[in-house]
């Protein structure tokens, strides 16, 4: 065996070892060369590095069955790419963060250049969603990757922002490379793949276990230049995506929601703690990707004309709709429409997608992609 390809090995060991274990180990090893860890033996690393008896004993046993090169072409048969911290091509600015995986699974392609992640709560508002969604699409727009989780609500609405144009994108997995969670997610899944890539240090086959997901919020923070948190209640994952990308010299962002909103309580903090107030997105990217437009982004408090075809009733209520909820009396005042009318039209725009319900039981615009 080579240096690199014991370096290579070396690395695949310490990853399905952490995948096992839960604990980081990466930083207790470093400047190490990797090949030793797979002939030294428990009690020393318990004993030099300060590895506990317990992973020291799943490192013993990893090594019983571990086969690089079986590993290796298992991966390569199924079309994933593999990275560790020995090849030249893995992520300079994964590899430069505090705590790197010591592997990366690469299903698709890593864009080149560094992204900017957009990431956000499981159960956003509707106006969560569409500013996930336009952010999304107006990064990809001026040839930005965009990076996050492929989980449910504000992730997926900018992973489909960022598809929506065209443009490349990049999954991040907390869960096996070949694993696909949540389990509805398999279309989107799919379209990533084909525009950018899913990536995850976890081999074939890990299950979505609940410590994985903080883990791997370091890897979306890594990869990406900068970090917008679009919605975030007080406990949210995107605010563990917040701390690493600051740890690691990221920019962050947030963008400012209702007052007293629980949905927002987690984003809103990080500004009062001197996050980037993203309130425009043309301003927005003209800091992260000046000179780059595609094309002029319209004002953030504009609307798309109306759809074609709607009834008058529809049309006027849609109309009076903007992106920040209104209630059904506020339209009504708007639109010159009797309340009756208002709610029934309301009903028929649901129920065709052009108005959503928001948190507290006012009424938002969807925009179209």
């Amino acid at each position: 065996m080579t240096s690199t390809a014991e370096e290579r090995a070396g690395y695949l060991l310490l990853s399905l070892l952490q995948a096992r274990t839960g604990a980081s180990l990466t930083r207790r090893l470093a400047g190490e060369p990797p090949g030793r860890w797979l002939t030294l033996p428990p009690p020393e690393l318990e004993r030099e590095y300060g590895v506990s008896a317990k992973a020291a004993r799943e490192f013993a046993r990893a090594r019983e069955t571990f086969e690089a090169e079986t590993m290796l072409r298992e991966l390569a048969g199924r079309g994933i790419s593999t990275l560790t911290l020995a090849d030249e091509g893995y992520p300079e600015a994964l590899r430069r963060i505090p705590d790197p995986p010591p592997a990366l699974f690469v299903d698709g392609r890593l864009p080149e250049g560094e992204g900017v992640a957009v990431v956000g709560s499981r159960k956003p508002s509707p106006g969560g969603l569409e500013t996930a969604r336009r952010l999304g699409r107006a990064l990809a727009e001026r040839g930005v990757c965009v990076i996050s989780g492929l989980a449910l609500g504000i992730d997926a609405a900018a992973h489909e922002g960022a598809l929506a144009a065209g443009g490349a994108t990049v999954g991040v997995l907390g869960c096996g490379i070949d694993v696909v969670y949540p389990r509805g997610n398999g279309r989107l899944f799919a379209e990533v793949r084909r525009s950018g890539g899913i990536v995850s240090e976890y081999y074939l086959g890990e299950p979505p276990l609940a410590w994985r997901f903080p883990a791997r919020n370091r890897i979306i923070a890594g990869l990406a230049r900068v970090v917008v948190v679009v919605e975030a209640a007080e406990r949210s994952g995107a605010l563990i995506t917040a701390r690493h990308a600051l740890e690691s010299g990221r920019d962050v962002w947030a963008v400012p929601g209702p007052l007293g909103y629980p949905g927002c309580r987690g984003s809103n903090r990080l500004l009062a703690d001197g996050a980037g107030v993203l309130w425009d997105v043309g301003e927005f990217l003209e800091s992260v990707a000046p000179g780059r437009g595609t094309r002029e982004i319209p004002p953030e408090d504009s609307v798309s004309p109306l759809p074609a075809g709607l009834p008058d009733r529809e049309a006027a209520v849609l109309g009076a709709l903007g992106f920040e909820p209104a209630s059904a009396d506020e339209v009504a005042r708007r639109c010159g429409l009797a309340m009756g009318q208002v709610l029934s039209a309301l009903s028929m725009l649901e129920l065709k997608g052009y108005a959503a319900r928001a948190a507290g039981g006012g009424f938002v615009r969807r925009a179209s992609l």
